[in-house]
């Protein structure tokens, strides 16, 4: 019977990596702690490189692991931050626009405002040709495509850029997009809409859990503005 070769060796240790822990007494047999042969010093080469390779992918996944946990409590830090300003700003149309500001910047979009619904919010423009920056109300346009669904859609390798909820100069530049509902008692107030030039920055299947918060916190304080408006005409 001729020995076994190095790869064959290695392949049953990968098949039955215990083997020797549960029979040591094959272990000096097997010639790999000796320097009997170049077989054996190749056996014993291919089993550190194996080794080697899979700590380096080891290491790279600790590394990723740990880059993830901090871009996630960054984002935290940043939904924080942003909670905080809605509630400490006096709320107003302009201050809307500003906290949509703040979200561009800080998640590092190229797009963030809000398209609101409803006749009551029309107030919020105060009378401003086309409104605030970064707050519209939806109009026969946008009407049409207002989804139905409270969950957050997300879109994902624009390649066409974005669809009509968005303004037409800034649809060509977004790659992908977070199209956030508002609602409060099951009324749609408005959208919170998102838009990167990353086609990978938002696609379906990803997490909604933090967008999903933040909008309960931001119906909340459109909410409050639509009641503030309607005292102010009485």
């Amino acid at each position: 019977m001729s020995p076994a070769a190095a790869e064959d060796v290695i392949r049953f240790l990968e098949e039955n990596p215990g083997f020797f822990i549960e029979h040591p007494e094959f272990l000096r047999a097997s010639g790999i702690l000796g320097e009997a042969s170049a077989k054996v010093l190749n056996l014993r080469e291919r089993l550190f490189d194996r080794l080697k390779g899979e700590r380096e992918d080891l290491l790279g996944l600790l590394d990723e692991t740990i880059e993830l946990v901090r871009r996630n409590e960054q984002i935290e830090q940043d939904f924080i931050a942003l909670d905080n300003l809605l509630f400490e700003i006096p709320l107003s149309a302009a201050n809307l626009s500003r906290i949509a500001l703040e979200i561009e910047r800080r998640f590092g979009l190229a797009y963030a405002a809000f398209l609101l619904c409803g006749p009551s919010l029309g107030a919020l423009h105060g009378g401003e040709e086309g409104g605030p920056p970064r707050l519209r109300t939806a109009g026969e346009e946008e009407a049409p495509h207002l989804p139905s669904a409270e969950r957050v859609i997300l879109q994902g390798d624009l390649a066409e850029g974005a669809g009509p909820l968005f303004p037409g100069g800034v649809r060509p530049r977004i790659r992908s997009a977070a199209i956030v509902p508002l609602r409060a008692g099951g009324r749609l107030l408005g959208l919170l809409l998102l838009g990167s030039g990353d086609p990978g920055h938002y696609a379906p299947g990803m997490n909604t859990h933090l967008l999903d918060r933040l909008a309960g916190r931001l119906a909340l304080g459109i909410t409050l503005l639509e009641h503030l408006g309607a005292g102010s005409r009485k």
